[in-house]
């Protein structure tokens, strides 16, 4: 089947309006350095935050199902579309590629739709969004909570190297390596969406353990009536 171009699909399926702002959430969304377990707290949240509501409501974690989605649209699969999100343009190669018949959406377009999806999610509730842009994406909704996870590099050189196997020196190389990669997105990111500060609640994973981070984030949530 042939790739179809975001651009065009968007034309003939535009977003539905979004709904009353006041009506958004409630959701939060997690930024983090790689290393530092976003999603393994986006699981602790999930827990916590299904003890304090009542069925049919439940809190739901998004992160790769995104990426499915917007593969499921395309059908090109997650892990080029995410590749093509984070490459730079180049406008030649661009440009005879957006001849071709099975052309693939370009960066802008793949981003442009993964922020429609976050927004649609996030005003519809009872969400936690793990990267791609999320904090950005709903900086203007309300009822939401941007957190964002960090740590020295000597600590998430040691995480990495404990996961998966590593040596010190390995573990290094690859959290430079995926720091370079996300460096290119995090400048879109910032020129697109430059509210200042970008996050609400700021954590260094090296001094707060992720149990005590997601009861602090749930804490948070009910002080500001949020949930």
């Amino acid at each position: 089947m042939a790739k179809v171009s975001l651009a065009a699909h968007m034309k003939e399926n535009p977003a539905e309006p979004d709904q009353d702002e006041v009506k958004a959430g409630p959701f939060i969304t997690i930024s983090r350095q790689y290393g530092c377990w976003g999603f393994s707290l986006g699981l602790m949240l999930l827990d916590l935050l299904n003890d304090l509501v009542e069925p049919p409501t439940s809190w739901r974690i998004y992160h790769k199902e995104i990426l499915d989605k917007l593969a499921s649209e395309t059908s090109m699969d997650a892990e080029s579309l995410e590749k093509q999100r984070r490459t730079k343009p180049r406008m030649l190669t661009d440009f005879f590629r957006s001849l071709g018949k099975d052309r693939v959406p370009s960066g802008y377009e793949i981003r442009n739709r993964i922020t429609e999806i976050i927004r649609s999610l996030a005003t519809e509730g009872h969400v936690i969004i793990i990267g791609q842009g999320g904090s950005g994406a709903t900086h203007d909704l309300p009822n939401g909570l941007a957190v964002r996870l960090e740590a020295p590099e000597d600590w998430r050189v040691k995480q990495i190297a404990f996961r998966e196997g590593l040596t010190d020196t390995e573990a290094r190389l690859r959290v430079r390596a995926r720091e370079q990669e996300r460096e290119y997105l995090r400048k879109i990111y910032e020129a697109r969406f430059p509210r200042k500060p970008a996050f609400n609640l700021v954590y260094d994973c090296s001094v707060f353990p992720l149990s005590t981070i997601a009861q602090h984030v749930v804490q948070a949530l009910k002080l500001l009536k949020t949930i």
